[in-house]
């Protein structure tokens, strides 16, 4: 087992192995909840999440594949990481008090919320200024008039309150579909892991498991960037995958919260999904570098996340061991 340096951050599973003491629980605060050495019930909590989730998602996909990406399909689909947890809570292996519900410091929701706007625009302007992709689909800017109603605005001022109306109204939807997930990835599973092994093993392995959940939805359904070469998409996407993993990983950690995770994701399913990825224009080429599914994006992402997980080397909360 490996054991963090002093203090711990990670979050009190709240496995049912023994009685609770007052002690057990924080006080009310900033401050994360401090790790209980042993970790004896653990994987059976994982093993419980990981069949669960397996259970649910079957069923939620067969209503994606059959019937298409519709709006609440996807929700559903997005909801069977929480709905694993909450099955589990209900069997006695996880305490739902566990997974991070507390809001966090303002500094944590605003970088979770800032981290996508910039990881984003440095893949995109590579792709933009490398002439990889075109800069401001026509098709774009006429779908964002018409969802907003803004026939009478100019191109440059539907843009300009089309970012504004989705990056802040777009993101109560997208907080509440991304909730589903992140009570499974990251107020479950990413500290489970963290009170039996490092910060480096716990990324990589929520990382790849997060990218096998998608993998049914990338191969038999038209989320992915075309027919072509699927296999090679579905790695650009885990290496994304495994990078915002060491981003999620070092939020939850550090903020003692699962709400900073909400927020990367949701911020990340606006700002790259709904704005930068439809604005560009697509060339032959383009899928090979643009979206999720190229390679730039998941580049810069996993880059993101190794910075991160440099800094909690040096924080403190990365684990003695690799």
């Amino acid at each position: 087992m490996v054991y963090l340096r002093k203090p711990s951050l990670i979050p009190d599973l709240g496995l049912k192995y023994r009685s609770m003491t007052p002690s057990d629980h924080p006080a009310p605060g900033p401050e994360p909840v401090t790790a209980k050495p042993d970790g004896r019930g653990v994987p059976k909590a994982i093993l419980f999440f990981v069949l669960l989730t397996t259970v649910f998602a079957a069923a939620a996909y067969y209503f994606v594949i059959e019937h298409g990406l519709r709006r609440y399909y996807i929700a559903f689909l997005m909801w069977t990481p929480g709905l694993a947890v909450f099955a589990a809570a209900k069997l006695g292996a996880i305490d739902l008090q566990s997974l991070g519900w507390r809001w966090p410091e303002g500094k944590w929701i605003l970088l979770a919320y800032m981290l996508p706007v910039i990881y984003g625009l440095i893949a995109y302007a590579i792709i933009w200024g490398g002439g990889f992709g075109g800069l401001l689909d026509a098709k774009f800017v006429k779908e964002v008039s018409y969802f907003l109603g803004l026939a009478d605005w100019s191109d440059t001022a539907i843009i300009a309150f089309g970012v504004l109306m989705f990056g802040t109204v777009g993101m109560i939807w997208h907080m509440a579909t991304a909730l589903g997930e992140e009570i499974g990835w990251r107020g479950f599973l990413t500290p489970a892991l963290m009170a039996r092994m490092s910060f480096l093993k716990t990324s990589l392995v929520v990382g790849a498991l997060w990218a096998l959940w998608h993998m049914p939805i990338i191969f038999f359904t038209s989320y992915n960037g075309g027919p072509s070469d699927l296999e090679l998409q579905f790695l650009n996407y885990t290496v994304m995958t495994i990078g915002l993993s060491f981003v999620m990983t070092y939020l939850r950690m550090r903020s003692g919260s699962l709400w900073p995770p909400v927020v990367l994701h949701a911020a990340h399913n606006v700002y790259v999904l709904t704005i930068m990825q439809p604005m560009t224009v697509q060339y032959k080429e383009t899928w090979r570098y643009a979206s999720e599914f190229g390679f730039i994006l998941p580049l810069v992402v996993l880059a993101c996340g190794l910075l991160l997980w440099r800094r909690a080397m040096q924080e403190g909360i990365a684990g003695k061991t690799v």
